[in-house]
């Protein structure tokens, strides 16, 4: 593995026509980095295309075009993983049909199911290809491709799983990053202060965090819990199951479905929790903020689990298995925590070692890098 340096290979823009294409499936792990990536090669003169599912409404931007290619996930009965042959195969026929009319320079994965067909249909037509490895743990799809792509590049400086064979290949970038998300000084100095709790569950909020971190304030002291002003998302099924929880408590709490404007929510928190995908990890490193991560059980081969566990490594972040996470564990992590401001600023800080600011742009580099080399440009 190498660190992209932007000063290495510099490359003569002008002579290269740059015509780009992302391929990313509809959730936010893989929507929001090509999305990053996407606004970097536009603003540096690229033509950028998405190829992405149904889901990927998500990606209308006028910087760039979307096209559908259809795919499915091939988990679950022997029908459902027919069905998601069946959509493999059309859907690597489009791809086939768009690349050829396209005709770009480097096709760049994101992961996930719906990249699947393009990565196939760009591999077959030797197209210069760059898989992005979100998490810290190889992914299936990946392993996949590993064999036939140009390069890889990664989110975390250490990733599990890769295989020997095509560690060659690989380049830590970093992550690319919503544009509010920056790095923030951490202003917690003194213990009576009011404590800003931001709970994140992933795009719908997770039930198990409605259900033990309400009690586990119930359990502190009335002192800390007046203290506690909590942000939290929660689905809207359970709004009011959570929200009778709360009242039964001192804090001041607002709920809500959906977070937006993370970078000032990140910014404000003291304390984070958080599941443990890529993109929750990088961005609470990012701008610097001590997190507690729960890992979601069921992520394919756990690879939240080491996601999290780079940002422990870093002493900035602690770790509970969600069997382990107990309201009344959470109670002691929370009352030690919230007296301890100076802890946390530590934590804060230690977590930035893991973060990649110019993640977009170290990306964006390796691009050109690729498209260079197989031009022959220097």
């Amino acid at each position: 593995m190498f660190w992209v340096s932007l000063e290495e290979g510099s490359v003569a823009m002008s002579e290269l026509i740059k015509r780009i294409v992302l391929a990313a499936g509809g959730t936010g792990g893989h929507v929001f980095p090509a999305q990053a990536l996407g606004r970097e090669l536009a603003a540096q003169g690229h033509e950028v295309y998405i190829f992405s599912d149904g889901r990927g409404h998500q990606f209308n931007n006028a910087s760039f075009l979307r096209v559908n290619i259809p795919a499915s996930q091939f988990n679950g009965s022997v029908g459902q993983k027919l069905k998601g042959t069946v959509k493999l195969i059309g859907g690597t026929g489009a791809a086939l049909y768009h690349l050829r009319r396209l005709k770009p320079h480097v096709v760049i994965g994101f992961g996930g199911y719906a990249s699947v067909p393009t990565m196939i249909a760009a591999i077959a037509l030797r197209v210069p290809t760059i898989i992005h490895q979100a998490d810290a743990y190889f992914g299936r799809a990946n392993r996949f491709l590993a064999p036939f792509v140009t390069r890889i590049a990664t989110s975390f400086p250490h990733v599990e799983n890769i295989p020997k064979p095509y560690q060659n290949k690989v380049s830590f970038t970093g992550l690319p990053l919503r544009p509010d998300i920056k790095p923030s000084p951490y202003d917690l100095s003194e213990e009576n202060e009011p404590f800003h709790l931001l709970v994140t569950g992933g795009s719908q909020g997770a039930r198990v965090f409605g259900e033990v971190i309400p009690k586990a304030v119930s359990l502190l002291d009335p002192v800390l819990q007046k203290r506690l002003r909590i942000c939290q998302q929660c689905r809207a099924e359970y709004l009011e199951t959570v929200e009778d929880l709360y009242e039964q408590t001192e804090a001041h709490v607002q709920l809500s479905p959906f977070l937006d404007l993370m970078g000032e929510r990140y910014k404000k928190a003291h304390l984070v929790i958080s599941r443990a995908g890529a993109s929750s990890v990088l961005e609470v490193a990012l701008v610097g903020r001590p997190s507690l991560f729960i890992p979601y059980p069921y992520a394919m081969d756990d690879h939240q689990f080491y996601n999290a566990q780079q940002a422990v490594d870093a002493k900035g972040s602690w770790l509970m298995r969600e069997k382990e996470f107990t309201s009344n564990g959470l109670a002691i992590y929370l009352s030690e925590l919230m007296t301890s401001p100076w802890k946390l600023k530590q934590a804060g800080a230690n977590i930035q070692t893991i973060a990649v600011g110019d993640a977009s742009l170290r990306l964006a580099h390796l691009v050109k890098l690729i498209v260079a080399q197989e031009r022959k440009i220097v």
